[in-house]
């Protein structure tokens, strides 16, 4: 199933991407007073002591708020698949995952930035599905085209479910190609919430089309 909707959404990106390379006509585009952003990110994740590693694919859709309470509104449509190890027998896993996102910038000068995030999700797998949240925390540095963040983030799921309290640490630079293409790239460490164990590390790397 994960196959169809992984398909579906590339097909629907690129179909979006080529509607939208006449930029000019765009440029002045506005849904509820914000701007359109459409991100695609990818994600490697190679889990802890050698127990696996997942990748994953999520559609960004979002808005930008220059002048309000919130900044940045984004919907992230998720699917991943795992590949974990288990006494020593590799056991695959899909997941799909639905959440909003939203985040508020404090602006110091005009290159630092610190800015809060918050999200709520729910994650559907053969295995259990479950209601999470997270929040993050940073300080972003543009000058240029050039930029780096650096932050951390405290992630817990909301119904009690175990194994998915973590807190990670997150860093990585972007470049704005042009006004409407950007690149990011971070690296994340996570750590288990209760034991303080190494989880994870994974990379990440987004494009991002803004309207």
């Amino acid at each position: 199933m994960w196959g169809n909707i992984s398909s579906f959404s590339l097909r629907l990106l690129g179909a979006l991407l080529l509607g939208f390379l006449p930029c000019q006509a765009w440029a002045e585009v506005e849904l509820w007073g914000g701007k359109p952003t459409l991100g695609l990110e990818f994600e490697h994740q190679k889990m802890a002591f050698g127990a696996g590693h997942a990748n994953s694919l999520t559609l960004v859709p979002g808005l930008r708020f220059k002048n309000a309470f919130i900044n940045k509104v984004d919907i992230l449509i998720e699917g991943e698949r795992e590949n974990e190890v288990v006494d020593g027998v590799n056991e695959k896993a899909q997941v799909k995952k639905l959440a909003l996102r939203l985040k508020k910038n404090f602006e110091l000068n005009d290159t630092w930035e610190l800015f809060v995030r918050g999200l709520v999700g729910r994650e559907f797998s053969s295995e259990e599905n479950f209601n999470y949240s997270y929040i993050d925390t940073g300080i972003h540095f543009e000058r240029g085209a050039f930029g780096f963040m650096a932050g951390l983030r405290f992630q817990r799921a909301l119904d009690g479910t175990a194994g998915h309290d973590r807190n990670k640490i997150r860093f990585g630079p972007s470049y704005e190609i042009d006004v409407h293409h950007e690149i990011e790239f971070r690296f994340i460490r996570a750590w288990d919430a209760q034991t303080r164990k190494r989880d994870s590390d994974a990379l990440i790397a987004e494009y991002t089309y803004k309207f």
